[in-house]
């Protein structure tokens, strides 16, 4: 059985919940395609290009802490300063937002704890750095989420921005570079949207696997280790 398996073309191994994922992915990709021709996205970026920048600044700050989406935020800021200017901003606006949940944390934990718990529960023990690198590579868990259950749970804050700051700009990169380019959108430019969504996607399941079969059987520590240089 162990040899036929092996045998069988690769993507006859792919899980249902891995091709449900792809067809999504599809979905939304021809959705946009269709939708984005339909919009006038000249109005959009006249009306970004209009509002004000320390405003959006403060609304892009702000919002993630209560919930929203950062992925519409980012295309925002990116259609408003453009790429340069607004990846600046975003990893500003990331930053401020990892000090503010952790404050917030440390503040309120009850408070937390209380919410997070169905998402803490997912969580692995283990050194702080695996436990930070797992939260951030988690399929499915939210940008706010994440900010603040490691807190919660006694990450320290060098940890906390040296892993997760990089991270989440890596991440911010293709909400800012969507909003850029959305008044130009072409099928081409659309299908590498969609395929470096799909090579993020993958690069974070490969990770992500490979880290929690590292860490089972792994007894906790409490450390924290520096990032490689």
């Amino acid at each position: 059985m162990t040899e036929l398996s092996a045998a069988l073309p690769r993507w006859r191994r792919f899980t249902p919940k891995q091709y449900a994922t792809a067809a999504v992915v599809l979905i939304v990709l021809v959705a946009t395609i269709v939708f984005y021709k339909h919009i006038d996205m000249e109005a959009l970026h006249a009306r970004a290009e209009a509002t004000n920048g320390v405003l959006l600044f403060s609304i892009v700050t702000v919002l993630p802490l209560f919930g929203f989406p950062v992925s519409v935020l980012h295309a925002i800021v990116g259609a408003r300063f453009g790429l340069g200017y607004g990846m600046v901003l975003v990893a500003v606006t990331i930053f401020l937002q990892m000090l503010a949940s952790y404050g917030l944390v440390k503040a309120f934990p009850n408070l937390f704890a209380r919410r997070l718990e169905p998402f803490r529960k997912r969580l692995p023990k283990g050194a702080h750095r695996s436990v930070t690198l797992f939260t951030l590579l988690l399929p499915g868990a939210p940008f706010f989420a994440q900010n603040y259950v490691l807190p919660l749970i006694g990450v320290p804050l060098r940890t906390f921005l040296c892993w997760g700051l990089p991270i989440h700009a890596i991440r911010s990169v293709i909400g800012v570079l969507f909003g850029d380019m959305s008044g130009n959108l072409t099928p081409l430019r659309l299908a590498g949207f969609g395929a470096y969504t799909v090579s993020v996607i993958v690069a974070c399941a490969f990770a992500f696997r490979r880290l929690k079969k590292a860490m089972q059987g792994q007894p906790p520590k409490e450390d924290d280790p520096k990032p490689a240089a």
